[in-house]
């Protein structure tokens, strides 16, 4: 009983942590936003079972855990519940310490064993290039050559003892697909419009209208119903800024209980993004600097000699159509030794909007904000 209450403490820690994410990272990013807050936690928790004292309180919070729910056997549990019933997600987790740094034994272990974590050893102190091409090929591996180049250049120094890797790649056609695509119109202002690739469908879906906040939420599932996108709709062309400041007020799984089915007309923009964020500041914010610094305790991965972590990087693509979504992402933590009711509705997402696509039971693996369409 133990070990499913505490699936479902991690199943809201990630969603409070996509949350919390979502509100830091909308602070400094304009336009589109996209990343899989899943990808971040993973590779957060897999640092944080190796940090101690100061570090690892600020981590577990940030990621919302607590001493009783930062479980490895919980961790484990939920990796295999999102992976093992569906091809539609692949989850690549990696290890990959310079030949020279001892990590403790302990640490292997857990991460092989509950985050079924790969682990390979390579030369970062004599030749740093070569490993950061080897690590962008794992990459581009795992999530089927749709992330590239996510180390840039200079990002693996002959410093670096540890580089943590997750990658995330998922591909759905629809439950019920589009059945017809025209030229219309996406409002980026209410007087500002440009033509898109709109694509329609009428049917029974999943819909809830919040009066209080004024939004639509639409559920649209993918083939075997396991996994859905959630798009979170202002009801104002210009009302997303509105909607953001109320985040905090919205909750995935109290509008999955609220919703009704209802037939619905829909026309949804063809969209893609790609995006690329460097996530020290925006972990720092959100109560963890600790690990940025020379502080920073890791003494649950090495022995002896200071570790902290250098950089986390995480970049996501996404490319959805009228015959489903393909989405990627990976995130990297480097790290360096220191010196029923039926009514007819319209909803016409023709202005900036907010998405999700998360499991049945809400676990939110991908986030997204379109305000604007290339």
């Amino acid at each position: 009983m133990a070990l499913t209450t505490n699936v479902e403490a991690l199943r809201r820690a990630n969603h409070d942590f996509s949350f919390s994410l979502y509100r830091e990272v909308a602070k400094t990013e304009t336009g589109n936003i996209f990343y899989s807050p899943f990808s971040i936690h993973v590779i957060m928790f897999m640092a944080s079972t190796g940090a101690a004292s100061k570090t690892f309180d600020e981590m577990v919070a940030t990621i919302h855990l607590n001493e009783t729910t930062h479980s490895l056997e919980a961790y484990g549990k939920l990796l295999e519940h999102l992976t093992s019933k569906n091809d539609n997600l692949k989850l690549a987790t990696g290890m990959f310490i310079d030949a020279a740094f001892n990590v403790k034994d302990s640490f292997v272990e857990n991460s092989m064993k509950y985050l079924k974590s790969s682990i390979e050893k390579l030369n970062f102190k004599n030749d740093p290039e070569q490993q950061c091409r080897y690590l962008n090929n794992w990459v581009l591996n795992k999530t089927d050559n749709k992330i590239k180049d996510v180390f840039p250049k200079d990002s693996i120094t002959e410093s670096t003892a540890l580089v943590l890797a997750n990658a995330i790649h998922f591909k759905s056609a629809w439950a019920h697909q589009f059945k017809h695509v025209y030229d219309g119109s996406f409002y980026v202002t209410p007087s500002d419009k440009v033509t898109v690739k709109m694509m329609y469908l009428e049917r029974d879906f999943q819909y809830y209208h919040d009066s209080d906040l004024k939004f639509t939420a639409l559920e649209l599932p993918y083939d075997h119903y396991a996994f859905k996108m959630i798009i979170v709709l202002p009801d104002a062309k210009d009302g997303l800024k509105e909607l953001e400041n109320n985040l905090s007020k919205i909750n995935l799984n109290d509008i999955s209980k609220k919703m009704a089915q209802n037939y619905l007309s829909v026309r949804l923009p063809r969209f893609k993004i790609e995006q690329s964020l460097q996530l020290n500041e925006t972990l720092s914010n959100l109560g963890c600097p600790t690990m940025f610094s020379q502080a920073a305790n890791f003494s649950n991965i090495v022995e002896n000699g200071k570790l902290k972590v250098s950089k986390v990087l995480h970049k996501a693509f996404i490319d959805v159509d009228e015959y489903g979504t393909e989405a990627a992402a990976v995130t990297i933590a480097i790290q360096q030794q220191q010196s029923c009711v039926i009514s007819f509705k319209d909803v016409n997402v023709d202005h900036p909007f907010i998405f999700f696509i998360s499991t049945r039971c809400n676990s939110i693996i991908f986030v997204g904000r379109m305000t604007k369409i290339d």
